[in-house]
């Protein structure tokens, strides 16, 4: 949960591309991995591709279709 304040709850997911072992060491005590892309590493390796130079990707990103996997 992302909280800014008073009746500000929200969700909020960063989807990374760092070595596991790396993002251990780099996580502050106040995120957490709780998931694993299994599939569509072509996509997130299209939206790593719109640039990090300040985190903030240069198009729009947009999960329109998503669900759970059995």
């Amino acid at each position: 949960m992302a909280n800014y304040g008073p009746d500000s709850n929200g969700s909020q997911f960063f989807i990374t591309t760092v070595d596991e072992n790396q993002l251990q060491k780099k996580l502050d005590g106040k995120h957490v991995v709780f998931g694993k892309v299994v599939e569509g590493m072509d996509v997130v390796r299209k939206i790593e591709a719109q640039g990090q130079e300040t985190s903030v990707p240069k198009t729009k990103v947009v999960i329109v279709n998503s669900g759970q996997l059995n």
